[in-house]
């Protein structure tokens, strides 16, 4: 009897010297592996046990080797996109994920309107929220994960969510941005798309980053920032939402935040490139992991309704636009998805989340993937001549200018006086011959030396596009500071 006890307990500390390697959340069964790439896969067990990896796509057996402290890691070769296919993690006690494809994977981060989910918030709707989560049963292929919310003030190795099949229920609750964005991908390429959720409304973008990273802008790591919440602090979400995740392989990120920033202008360009750089540096992709983010919509922050009432700042918010198009040329390999038309003067969270997937959408399809036949964006402002009580701009734009021979709404115009009035502007052209310049006039300033697009807080029904529908650049011609010295 003494004798068998000792065998069961022998044998029971041999079970548990073996142990169950344990995963991180974002590795499971349901999940999307990056295609074509070295995917990083990793976990714990016992400390010195070796670990073996096995996929149902491949003959090869990897290995992997739990550290001192039982962490471990490996790269994956994957295969183009496919599946489902079963992986095997076995230190001793085999784990076996299932039903997992590959193709291409995308992480969607940023404030509330990143995370407004498809079906709305509280008396905020989605437009075509109905449909969309009524089909989202058809697209197995689309997978979603959402981290959910929490704060740390060191960078954590794990978070909590779980992978699910897009479905009516998970696509409800999902990012509308980030769900439309992976529909229009998985249309486009006919491939699996793997969707990753890490945002929280109402918060800054410092927050978004590690402290090394926000030293770089301020000069100093900061344990707290404007609004005194936890999840304002400086790193405090880049630990808990965005550390934990790498190194799982992506293709890039997609990016919709700002609000929380406003007055900050000056320095948000460079957090926004800072940024950038840190998420890069963390999943050890460099600069040809591509960063689309998307233009802050326009908002009259100046009703007294609002929470958010600054009478004395018109242009506060087309500053803070002015500076996301300013990181366009700090960040390599990024574009900005152009919200100038789909704003809602009393929501600041406007109903069009199908218009900004799809921009978004575009941006990636041709600037990573490849795909031609037309343009990612629509007209950006190139230079300006003043000449005879008009102005004459020029634009940037591979199509022509939309509308021709309707007055364009949104420009402004202003003298050495700097008050700027509502102005007459035209596409110029001759007959058929359509050029990429407008010009605008306006008999209130005879002698104008500025001109503006769209640049205030409420900029009511622009019309200039290009010639597929996509709205130009908010721009202006001047550097005056309307609203005075930019708040830090």
């Amino acid at each position: 009897m003494k004798r068998t006890l000792l065998l069961l307990l022998a044998l029971c500390l041999a079970q548990t010297g073996a142990g169950r390697v344990r995963l991180p959340a974002v590795i499971g069964s349901g999940m999307v592996l990056q295609r074509d790439c070295q995917a990083g896969i990793w976990g714990w067990a016992k400390p010195g046990v070796r670990v073996k990896i096995t996929a149902s796509w491949d003959t090869r057996t990897y290995t992997a080797h739990a550290d001192d402290k039982g962490h471990w890691h490996t790269l994956l070769q994957t295969p183009g996109a496919g599946g489902p296919y079963t992986l095997t993690i076995d230190d001793g006690e085999p784990v076996t994920l299932g039903d997992i494809l590959v193709g291409e994977v995308w992480l969607c981060s940023g404030q509330s309107n990143m995370e407004m989910p498809l079906r709305g918030f509280d008396s905020q709707p989605v437009h075509g929220a109905l449909d969309a989560a009524m089909q989202a049963g058809g697209y197995p292929g689309i997978r979603l994960f959402h981290v959910a919310r929490a704060t740390a003030s060191e960078p954590q190795q794990d978070c909590t969510g779980s992978w699910e099949v897009s479905s009516m229920r998970s696509a409800s609750g999902f990012s509308a941005v980030g769900y439309y964005f992976g529909l229009w991908l998985h249309r486009a390429l006919g491939i699996p798309v793997g969707l990753i959720e890490s945002d929280w409304g109402a918060t800054r973008i410092e927050a978004w980053m590690s402290p090394q990273a926000a030293q770089a802008v301020d000069g100093e790591i900061r344990t707290t920032d404007a609004g005194h919440n936890a999840q304002n602090r400086v790193g405090a979400l880049y630990n808990a939402m965005i550390r934990p995740l790498a190194p799982y392989t992506l293709r890039g990120f997609i990016w919709y935040q700002g609000e929380s920033n406003k007055g900050c202008h000056a320095k948000y360009p460079h957090n926004m490139a800072a940024m950038a750089a840190d998420w890069r540096a963390a999943w050890g992709g460099g600069e040809q992991m591509p960063f689309y983010y998307v233009q802050l919509a326009p908002f009259d922050y100046d009703l007294p309704i609002h929470r958010f009432r600054d009478e004395e700042n018109p242009i506060l918010l087309p500053l803070m636009v002015e500076a996301q198009l300013r990181a366009l040329d700090l960040i390599p390999n990024a574009g900005m998805a152009v919200n100038t038309d789909l704003g809602d003067a009393l929501d600041i969270h406007p109903p069009r989340k199908d218009l900004v997937g799809q921009r978004l959408a575009l941006l990636a399809l041709t600037g990573t993937y490849g795909c031609e036949g037309i343009d990612s964006c629509g007209p950006r402002f190139e230079s300006v001549a003043f000449d005879d009580g008009r102005a004459v701009v020029t634009f940037r734009s591979n199509s022509t200018l939309h509308p021709v021979d309707t007055p364009l709404k949104g420009f402004e115009i202003a003298g050495k006086d700097r008050i700027f009035h509502p102005a007459e502007a035209f596409v110029v052209h001759r007959g058929y011959d359509f050029s990429r310049r407008v010009e605008v006039r306006s008999a209130a300033v005879p002698h104008p030396v500025a001109v503006r697009y769209a640049f205030r807080n409420v900029v009511g029904d622009v019309n200039l596009t290009n010639t597929i529908g996509l709205p130009a650049f908010p721009f202006r011609t001047d550097a005056w500071d309307d609203v005075g010295p930019s708040q830090q």
